[in-house]
């Protein structure tokens, strides 16, 4: 008997311990909850004034946001941040301020063309071989589209855009010159996405696209989970190298910053160097384009989201794209009022969402681009045949 109330003695003893170290866990559980809720409240405190722009935009299209998870579509996507504690573990900091859903083929954003529906994410299924070390069969592969001067730096005027003139064997060339292409961004280059969609125009319709609302530089590099913001390529996200390398893209079109400058403007700057790094260690040989981050409307930025940090963004970044041998478009000031703002007309949601003129200039900017890319001097108007049906009354 005396042994029998040992072992009850010492059973109710090892009960006890137990019952402490589970206790002590959820202790540690409890102190860790503290402590991440702390830190994303002091990251939406800093943020907050960028939060939900798409949610006070004039355009009500831009309240229909669709997440990628199985959660509510409605839910703010600050909330859908702060219960990523894998992306947490990755660098917290890079919490978005725009609130645009992560979802690339299903997601509206503040153009005024979406308002009739997102349209199917026009995806050319080109199977490009970027390697060097592996000859290309695919004539459309190998062409002189491929071969531009590395380093060119686009800066255009609107007369220069409105006056150029190309005859249409030059305007193949630039079409070619963007087969194999692949523009990556968020929700301001997910509405030239839209817009390309529902363009005839073939330039546009074979251009392929990465971009999802809240991308930035920063979460670009995050894990992907049921929370993360990477663009849906083939239904599922991937890293944007990994999507580029599946669709064969020989170059690659980057549209970052606006995202990004809510941070450290030299840290966010040095991201992409990092970033095209990623892409050619996946696709070796790949060409890169910088596009500008553009402008908010006038007096509009919100926090550390503002003109002055936007600028600043942008010629860091081009400065890199000097020295690095990228291309550089800078859609910053073509679209500008001249005074380092975002003109109202390229404006859709009254904050910095664009609009079809503004995707307009978007198209003939890269126009432009491609023929200087490529070497081509404009043909004389006067040179251009003109179809004029003969009059046989």
């Amino acid at each position: 008997m005396k042994f029998g109330r040992l072992a009850v003695i010492l059973a109710m003893a090892g009960i006890s311990v137990s019952l402490c170290a589970c206790g002590h866990k959820e202790a540690v559980e409890e102190d860790s909850k503290i402590t991440t809720s702390d830190l994303f409240e002091k990251i939406d405190s800093e943020k907050q004034s960028v939060v939900n722009d798409s949610e006070v935009s004039e355009n009500p299209v831009d309240a229909e946001v669709t997440v990628n998870t199985e959660a509510d579509a409605t839910s703010e996507n600050s909330e859908t941040i702060a219960q990523n504690t894998d992306a947490l573990a990755e660098g917290s900091e890079s919490v978005q301020a725009d609130t645009q859903s992560p979802e690339g083929d299903s997601n509206q954003t503040g153009a005024d063309q979406n308002a009739e529906g997102d349209p199917a994410q026009v995806q050319a299924e080109v199977q490009v071989n970027v390697s060097e070390e592996t000859p290309a069969a695919d004539a459309n592969v190998v062409s002189e589209a491929t071969a531009g001067m590395p380093g060119v730096t686009a800066t255009y005027d609107l007369q220069t855009l409105e006056n150029m003139h190309y005859s249409d064997e030059q305007m193949q060339q630039i079409c070619q010159f963007y087969n194999g292409a692949v523009f990556a961004g968020d929700s301001v280059l997910l509405g030239f996405r839209n817009y390309s969609a529902k363009s005839s125009d073939p330039m546009l319709t074979q251009l392929q696209f990465l971009a999802a609302g809240s991308l930035s530089l920063h979460n670009a590099f995050w894990p992907v989970s049921e929370k993360s913001v990477h663009p849906l390529y083939q239904g599922a996200q991937h890293p944007i190298w990994e999507s580029m390398q599946m669709m064969g893209a020989n170059k690659a079109f980057l549209f970052f910053g606006i995202n990004d400058v809510s941070y450290n403007i030299d840290e966010s700057v040095a991201l992409y160097p990092q970033l095209v790094d990623k892409i050619r260690e996946y696709s070796p040989g790949m060409d890169i384009t910088i596009i500008s981050a553009t402008y908010t409307l006038k007096d509009l930025g919100k926090g550390k989201l503002n003109n002055t940090n936007i600028a600043a963004f942008n010629q860091g970044v081009r400065a890199l794209a000097e020295q690095n041998g990228w291309g550089y478009i800078d859609m910053a000031t073509v679209l500008s009022d001249g005074a380092g703002n975002l003109a109202p007309e390229y404006c859709s949601d009254g904050f910095l969402h664009e609009s079809k003129k503004a995707y307009n200039v978007w198209t003939q900017m890269l126009v432009r681009y491609a023929a200087e890319r490529l070497g081509l001097q404009e043909t004389p108007a006067e040179n251009i045949a003109q179809e004029v049906p003969e009059n046989n009354g």
